[in-house]
């Protein structure tokens, strides 16, 4: 149950971390300006060669840049809104042909943290969206969304930009309410993301505890989102935010209450044929797949894992799939198609203390962003053989990441 989980899961108090990670030596470039400003003193971002990855390290406010060839971390950059407090950023999206990356920036609950994602989920705090330029994250503009921002995604046409907000604490406050205890999809045109006077996103009401979400494609007017509170993915028609939002129960086996939850949807990723989206539920420990044609789960599919899962990642045929878990950590490649049904598990519980994240990179391998202790010790990231999941590179990041977007070399 929602409640119950929630209650009895309750953390001590979320640490305020008041630095972040040392940053690398680096040299600094100077533009020109007119009138009375002063020059910008950002070091400049050259994408190495194979790609990079950009961390967000939520605890350290900084965002961490990883060679996709190497594994390596080549540099630190601080982002967020104040330079004392912890502004909390959380996921990332990346829209490499405009030059930009958007970052969610989710404060942390203060007064105690609850649920499957410690420090995000309680706060009061509204949360903010920051435009960054891709060539050396300066910031481009901001717009303000609700308290406690989940997942981030962007359009593949990059004409959308979609915020969720995994409000636990909305829940916990509105116990008879379903509709008070249901959380936004903020939606936010990229090109009215300002320095200052940018618009009010539109809020579109969805779930509760929403978080993972899968775009349709390329021009993102359906937004597929696992619905924690609810045990649903919800179905938005992003083109009318006032036509009715569809919940298709991600099981079979009714909650007793309306605030109950016995699965616990958590991430959704679409195949790279955009036909199938992969529901990773961390409560019933076991990966869904939705058939978007259909709009109907296709039981036959399901996956158990012993662990919580996380965000998985596709092959590019579609054919597998990456599954991180957590408690036991681990990392499983599962062949989901009569030609390729085989299963390799890994326990890299040694390398990589609570593994939220996968991304393939077929050039280069599979990377896993590795949580840490959500505190002190920092975060890492592993590149992984896809095929044996043996370790190719392990590097350590900031404080407790969460997201991974991946930049091609010759993108701005």
């Amino acid at each position: 149950m929602v409640i119950s989980r929630f209650l009895g899961c309750a953390l001590a108090a979320a640490m305020l971390v008041s630095c972040s990670d040392p940053e690398p030596i680096i040299e600094y470039r100077y533009r020109a300006y007119e009138g009375d400003a002063y020059p910008d003193r950002l070091p400049e971002i050259t994408i190495p060669e194979g790609g990079m990855g950009l961390v967000s390290d939520s605890l350290s406010d900084t965002i961490s840049l990883v060679s996709l060839a190497t594994g390596e971390r080549f540099g630190v950059h601080p982002v967020g809104r104040d330079p004392v407090t912890i502004d909390g950023p959380h996921h990332v999206a990346v829209d490499a042909e405009g030059g930009a990356v958007y970052v969610a920036l989710s404060y942390p609950d203060i007064a105690g943290a609850i649920g499957p994602h410690a420090v995000h989920g309680g706060s009061v705090v509204a949360g903010y969206v920051q435009k960054l330029a891709l060539d050396d994250l300066r910031i481009l503009g901001q717009v303000r969304v609700e308290a406690n921002p989940g997942d981030i995604v962007i359009s593949e046409d990059g004409k959308r930009v979609v915020v969720s907000h995994f409000d636990l604490k909305r829940v916990l406050d509105n116990p008879g309410d379903v509709e008070a205890a249901r959380s936004s999809l903020a939606v936010i045109d990229p090109e009215e993301v300002l320095l200052s006077g940018s618009p009010d996103p539109v809020f579109i009401p969805v779930c509760m505890a929403a978080h993972g979400i899968a775009l349709s494609r390329p021009d993102g007017a359906r937004a597929y989102v696992a619905c924690y509170g609810e045990d649903v993915l919800a179905i938005v028609d992003l083109t009318d935010p006032s036509a009715e939002v569809k919940r298709v129960p991600v099981g079979s086996t009714s909650s007793p209450s309306p605030h109950a939850n016995n699965y616990g949807p958590y991430a959704a990723v679409m195949s790279p044929d955009g036909k199938t989206i992969a529901v990773s539920s961390t409560e019933s420990r076991d990966v869904r797949f939705f058939d978007v044609a259909s709009e109907t789960f296709d039981d036959s599919r399901k996956i158990l894992t012993i662990g919580a899962p996380y965000f998985p990642a596709w092959t590019p045929d579609g054919s597998a799939i990456y599954v991180p878990t957590q408690v036991p950590d681990t990392i499983v490649r599962i062949g989901v198609t009569p030609d390729d049904d085989g299963v390799v598990t890994r326990n890299i519980a040694d390398e990589c203390m609570r593994p939220h994240l996968a991304q393939l990179d077929e050039a280069h391998g599979l990377f896993v962003v590795c949580e840490g202790d959500r505190s002190a010790t920092p975060g890492r990231v592993l590149r992984l053989d896809p095929e044996t999941l043996e370790t190719l590179s392990d590097t350590e990041v900031g404080l407790y990441p969460d997201g991974l977007v991946r930049v091609a070399p010759e993108a701005p």
